[in-house]
This record gives structure tokens, sequence and C-alpha cells, in this order.
């Protein structure tokens, strides 16, 4: 935030679209590992190496008369032959066994902050941090403050590509660990050229004790941590957090604590320190977090809650829509002669096995859906909330689902539809038939920021079929599911 301000005139109110397409473009980036990739980078291994020796023993019998007559009355030797020999074969084994090597990683957490600043200059980042996103007023910098101005949400914590790894100290106790994460940026408030706030960091460090109130998934734990930030700004953040998860990597978290810092190495166009206490609400998508004893369990024992778990779906439509979305940016909306007329992204899917009837009734949603299926018929939901049925048509390659998703926030519309997934083996890359139909409203605000840059918006309403992709689309099978494996310490 404080490099983008600086690139604005005077009396500027720059679109926060460069921030939204940033934070699609850095999930997108980071989400990119497949399977393989993921326990190649974070996975322990252990080689036990054997020597095998086989000791086999050969008893033969051979029985040869010699030819010719025979007297009947004269004893003769036997012409039985025993023969007994012992044969010794020795060659090398080695047995590999891959154990999950953290205790958490995680793709993205977002955190909606209040008691940050005043409402006036608040950052808007609306609940969790991430209901903001679709908002006019979302990290919009202007010059004078807009005195209207008003948010409950006044700051935000966004930290990409977290990692924690188990601590062995102070006697091996229990539940310590070291982490860190790719980028963290601490928002109280909106920031102007002189009067930066914001705190920031490549790869800062935190120490953090779990307390576990549940030590079966889903976690509950009350968790206190303390935090350094070392580039660009220097910072400590010393706090506490009540987290629940991991379900399919999805965790909700209420935080408590304070922050304070600045630059150590100040020039006179950047020179400031901040401090301020906070209180939020947070989530994390594509989060997993690992009890310690689960850290010597193998992958292959590794226990899911969820049927699907992936980091980005996108599809391109043929509706009932009049107009495409490949005419936005024209001046003309009235052109009816493309096939394709809409498209679905999905970012951050998961689909939760729900433990009833023959578990494969499910519960999902994702961080950011969108459905259009024209340039004036489209709508966007965050943390929509979607029901569906996983069946299973051909073991481990072809899925069913039909779902029904409702979508509340920024806009109002149920979707309804029928997915048939292409599973590609151990690719993480899924091929995905749609068809469904959607029907609602948008809601006002939402409307009109987002006229100019994606067509006129209105109403949501018509069917579809369409073809699409899952990327970095992990699908597991019933013998992954938690609810299929014996319990284990």
């Amino acid at each position: 935030m404080r490099q983008f301000s600086k690139l604005l005139p005077k009396g500027t109110k720059p679109s926060p679209m460069p921030i939204r397409l940033a934070f699609l473009l850095a999930l997108a980036i980071l989400g990119g590992c497949s399977r393989a990739q993921f326990e190649l980078l974070h996975t322990r291994k252990e080689q036990d190496y054997y020597t095998i020796t086989t000791r086999d023993t050969i008893v033969a019998q051979i029985v040869s008369n010699a030819p010719g007559q025979r007297d009947n009355g004269v004893v003769y030797p036997s012409s039985r032959v025993l023969r007994i020999g012992q044969d010794v074969s020795q060659y090398d084994s080695l047995v590999e066994r891959k154990y999950p090597d953290f205790i958490r990683l995680g793709l993205l957490e977002t955190v909606g902050l209040v008691g940050t600043s005043t409402s006036d200059v608040g950052l808007g980042s609306g609940l969790f941090g991430i209901m903001g996103y679709f908002d006019p007023d979302f990290t919009r910098i202007s010059r004078p403050f807009d005195t209207n101005r008003s948010v409950l949400f006044t700051g935000g914590i966004y930290r990409f590509g977290i990692v924690e790894k188990r601590l062995r100290w102070f006697n091996d106790a229990a539940d310590w660990t070291f982490g860190t994460s790719i980028y963290e940026s601490l928002l109280p408030q909106v920031s102007e050229k002189k009067d930066v706030t914001t705190l920031e960091s490549f790869f800062p460090v935190y120490l953090r004790k779990r307390f576990y109130l549940r030590d079966k998934i889903p976690y509950v734990a009350f968790t206190p941590f303390a935090g350094l930030g070392i580039f660009p700004t220097q910072y400590a953040n010393i706090g506490a957090s009540l987290d629940v998860g991991s379900l399919g990597g999805l965790n909700f978290r209420a935080y408590v604590g304070a922050a304070g810092g600045g630059l150590w190495f100040s020039t006179p166009d950047a020179n400031y320190t901040s401090a301020f206490p906070y209180a939020g609400l947070g989530l994390s998508v594509l989060d997993f977090l690992n009890r310690a004893p689960e850290t010597y369990r193998e992958w292959k024992d590794y226990e899911h809650s969820s049927w699907e778990v992936g980091t980005l779906q996108f599809g391109v439509l043929i509706s009932s829509a009049d107009t495409s979305i490949s005419d936005v940016g024209s001046h003309s909306f009235d052109n009816k002669s493309s096939v394709i007329k809409g498209g679905i992204l999905r970012i951050a899917p998961v689909a939760v096995a729900l433990p009833f009837g023959n578990n494969r009734f499910y519960g999902g949603t994702s961080l950011i859906n969108i459905v259009a299926l024209g340039s004036k018929n489209w709508g966007a939901g965050i943390l929509p909330l979607r029901f569906g049925y996983w069946h299973t048509l051909i073991q481990e390659e072809l899925i069913a689902e039909p779902f029904v998703e409702f979508n509340y926030f920024p806009s109002m519309f149920l979707h309804a539809g029928a997915n048939f997934n292409v599973n590609f083996p151990n690719k993480d890359i899924n091929l995905k038939i749609m068809a469904g139909f959607a029907y609602g409203d948008l809601i006002g605000s939402f409307a009109s920021d987002w006229d100019s840059s994606f067509g006129k918006v209105g109403k949501i309403s018509g069917g579809y079929i369409g073809i699409g992709l899952g990327l970095g689309d992990a699908i597991f099978t019933s013998t992954d599911l938690r609810y299929s494996k014996e319990p284990q310490p």
C-alpha cells in the first residue's frame, strides 16, 4: 500500500482493481503446485535397508533300472538314488516411508480487524478480511479522506505461503512451533503518502504454542503467538487466537493482539512508525494443520475430511444470455453471434464430506465464486454455501456431482446444477462437464462499481452448459476419508 500511494497524483481516487488482480494472481501462483510437488517439498522420508537371505534345500530321488531280464530269486542292490542339495541367495532391499513434515502449511490467510483506526479512514476489509473485496471502498486511497466513509472492519491482516514446523525446545514440550510466511501485511487503515501505517514483511518469524481444547478433527485450539517482521518494515506482533479447523484446508480464527514498528533505515520520503491494538475474525484456505502425533503417520494412511480440495476451477459456458462476456470493453452489448456466452470461476473450492448416510453428501464453499452467464447477466459470491452429493460412476475416474449453492454476498442468487468430474490420477488436473441454472439479483454498490469494468450488470437469470478445468484440484476416494479408517492414537 505504501508503494502504491506514491504513484498517485494528489486528489486521485484510484480503483482498487490492481490490488484485486494482484490478489488473484498471488493465489494462482502460490496454489499452482501439484500434489506430487507438495509432498516432495513437505515430506520427511525414512529408509530401512535390509539384506534378505533365502535358503532352499532340494531333495531329488532318481530310480534307474538296468535294461535286460532279472532273476527274481536273487536280491539285487537298489537302483534308487537320493540327492540332497542346498541353495543360498542374498539380495538387498530398501523400504521407504513418507511422512508429512509440517505442523501447519497454508496458502492464504485473511483477517478483518476492528479497533485499529477511526471509522472514516478504515480499510473496509470486511468480515474475515475478505468480505470487503468487492466493495468500491476496499483499500481505496483518497486525499483528502472522505468524511462520510464509515466502516466497521478498519484493518486487515493478509498472509501468503504459511508454514510452521515443530519446535523441539523446552525439553521437547508439546505443540510449540516455529514458522514464517512468504509475505505478511498488517494494515490498520487506508494510508496516505506521508502518513503510512502499513507493517509488512517478507518471511517474518513467529513462535506459537497451541493448547488444544479439542484434539479431534475439527481441532479447536487456543494459540498465543509472538512474531517479528524483518523487511521492508521492522515490527513486533504479539497476541493470541482461537482456532477452529482444519476441514479440507478451511480454518476460522478469532484474534486479539497488538502490533508496532516502522522503518529502521528511513529517508525523508519514508520515515514512520506505527502501533495499534486489534481484534478480529479471520479465515484461511488451503491451510492444513497437523498435531505432532500425525507427523508419524505415513502419507498413505493420512486421514482426509473432504471429497475435493482445489486451488482454481474455471470453465466456459454456453448459456441462455443475450450477450457474451467477450463483448465486455466494447461500446455495444448487442452481439449475439458468440457461441461462448459466459464463464465460471471458483477460487479455493472445497467439498467437505458430511458424516451421515453413506458419507457422500457434502457441504462446501469457495473463497470467491463468479458465475457469468453473459455480460449483463452475472453475479459473484464470497464464501457461498454449497450442498451436494458425490457419486462415483467409475472409480477414481468419473464422478457425478449434483449440487445447490446459495450466494449471499455481494450478489444474492441461487445456483443449482451438476458437474461431471473426469479425474486424471496423480495429476491434480480435472476435466469438468457442467450444466445448471442461476437466478437472483445483485446488491446496489457492487453493481454500480463493477459496471464499467465488466459490462452492465443487473439480475442473473438463465441456464447453461459448459466445460472447464480444475487446477491444483485433489479428488479423494471413499477409502481416503477418515470415516473409513480405524481410529489411531
